[in-house]
């Protein structure tokens, strides 16, 4: 009958053993999730201080709004074209803004003589309208005569824009 207690004893001590197992486990994920709850707040209160370095921060879009116009197009075999077309620009900050809000007849010049030049047919399709704004991307981007800042368009998004 002695052998049934000593059953009775290492079943108990795995059992101990096992709870100890389990608890340590609890203590060690317990640990980790504290840690990256930590990390998490540290990362979030540098991003708010401006600590974190310039490829780290979320970036706030900044946006600058042409105001809609017309421009004829190319003649084609159905004659004279007309593109009457709105855009939003998402530049890189508020100084860019600032500098293309300041050059805006330049920038509406430099936007009537590269749309005058199009044609009607190219500029209707989905790949035609993704060709274009990266086109008006890289016009836009040059320098201005008043300003030697260095100008980013992150993307060009279409307002209105009728072909007729």
């Amino acid at each position: 009958m002695a052998k049934p207690q000593a059953n009775t004893k290492d079943s108990n001590n795995t059992i101990i053993f096992a709870l100890i197992g389990l608890v340590a486990i609890m203590i060690a994920v317990t640990a980790v999730n504290t840690w990256l709850l930590l990390d998490t707040r540290t990362t979030a209160m540098s991003a708010l201080a401006g600590n974190m370095p310039a490829a780290e921060r979320v970036r706030e879009p900044v946006f600058v709004k042409i105001e809609p116009f017309t421009v004829n197009l190319r003649s084609d075999q159905f004659g004279p074209r007309l593109l009457y077309t709105g855009m939003t620009l998402e530049v890189q900050d508020g100084d860019t803004r600032q500098t293309l809000v300041d050059n805006m007849p330049q920038v509406r010049s430099r936007l009537l003589v590269m749309l005058s030049g199009l044609d009607a047919e190219n500029i209707s399709t989905t790949d035609g309208k993704t060709e274009l704004a990266e086109h008006i991307k890289v016009r836009l981007s040059e320098s201005y005569a008043n300003s030697t800042a260095e100008i980013e368009i992150f993307e060009v998004l279409f307002t209105e824009f009728i072909v007729q």
